[in-house]
């Protein structure tokens, strides 16, 4: 358990929760509507996960984790609001405290970084999973759960594994790593050592893994437009090639299905794509292109560019007149990843 003061729940808190809007103002284009989160400012921030700034050797290695609970009535508060979580023992419900004369109950666990874990809260002696995070599992019995992963977990939440494969050789011809000299590099490489937590399927720089995470939580609303147009991709592959699976297809068929996405050629849809689902694939290779740009240079805590690895490349790719690197990205990260003894992540 880690002591949080009031002032840190309620800077996290006071934007998002303490409205009192009664609209479906925030229901994700539709995805939250008519659920209590449908009001609630960008709900996937919750529970709140930060990095954990303790003293211990291998602080980086875990995240701070603070659970919510927004009362209604502040003049009424429920006697007792616990968690009960699979990172912590099942059996021994954990009490969250209130902040202050506030809506909010709030409780800080120190939790291992690259896993997802399930919870549900008690109040008032009834178990309901949280109101205000989106992310649920459910069991093999039927329960519903909520959830919630840590910085740079890597196992598939929102994609299916060949929705992954897919992913994976269509964002190669967006990023920048395609060239002889940087498949040399990602190879002789790897990040510098610090790709512990890559995925397999990830290995060029752990795109589909960001965009797999961010649909989960920031970008839930688009994890339709990915569902709908990854398996009609599918289907046209299978109709272009029908002797070996999309994973194992040649480099040519990728690079005629992402021309004919951009130019919206009719050839695409005489092959399967449907416009009644989904008009505009130029429009789906907008967002590829914005998910994958980002995700591959992105901290390596949101799920891509894993140990740093495109940030590296950018290093030994950039340099000056003198030999030395003009992009020197470990003087501003974190330890273990960089040198920095000011960020913490």
């Amino acid at each position: 358990m880690v002591i949080k003061d009031d002032q840190y729940i309620l800077n996290y808190c006071t934007k998002y929760l303490a409205r009192d809007n009664a609209d479906e103002r925030h229901s994700a284009y539709g995805v939250d509507a008519e659920t209590s989160r449908s009001r609630i400012s960008e709900c996937w921030r919750f529970p709140i996960i930060d990095s954990h700034d303790g003293p211990e050797p291998h602080a980086y290695e875990f995240n701070d984790v603070s659970f919510i609970w927004r009362c209604d009535d502040a003049d009424r508060p429920p006697h007792s609001v616990q968690l009960i979580t699979t990172c912590h023992r099942l059996f021994e419900p954990l009490d969250l405290r209130r902040i202050g004369d506030s809506i909010f109950f709030a409780l800080t666990l120190k939790v291992p970084k690259g896993a997802r874990y399930r919870y549900l809260l008690i109040v008032e002696g009834n178990v309901v999973a949280d109101p205000i995070n989106p992310q649920i599992q459910i069991t093999a019995s039927g329960q519903i759960w909520s959830s919630f992963f840590t910085w740079a977990y890597n196992q598939p939440i929102s994609f299916e594994r060949w929705e992954f494969t897919i992913l994976e050789r269509l964002t190669r011809h967006i990023l920048p790593f395609n060239s002889k000299e940087a498949q040399n590099f990602l190879g002789r490489e790897g990040g510098g050592g610090n790709g512990g937590h890559l995925y397999r399927l990830d290995i060029s720089v752990g795109v589909a893994n960001y965009i797999d995470k961010v649909v989960a939580r920031e970008e839930r609303h688009r994890l339709y437009a990915y569902k709908t147009c990854l398996e009609m991709i599918d289907a046209v592959l299978r109709r272009r090639e029908m002797r070996v699976p999309p994973e194992a297809m040649e480099e040519r068929l990728y690079v005629s299905l992402y021309d004919d996405m951009a130019s919206g050629a009719a050839a695409l849809f005489e092959h399967g794509w449907d416009r009644m689902r989904y008009n505009d694939p130029a429009d789906f290779l907008r967002l590829l292109r914005r998910h994958a740009m980002t995700g591959a240079f992105a901290h390596p805590k949101y799920g891509g560019n894993p140990g740093g690895m495109a940030w590296a490349f950018l290093s030994e790719h950039f340099t000056g007149s003198d030999g030395k690197t003009a992009f020197d990205w470990r003087r501003g990260q974190e330890k273990p990843l960089g040198t920095s003894t000011e960020y913490r992540g």
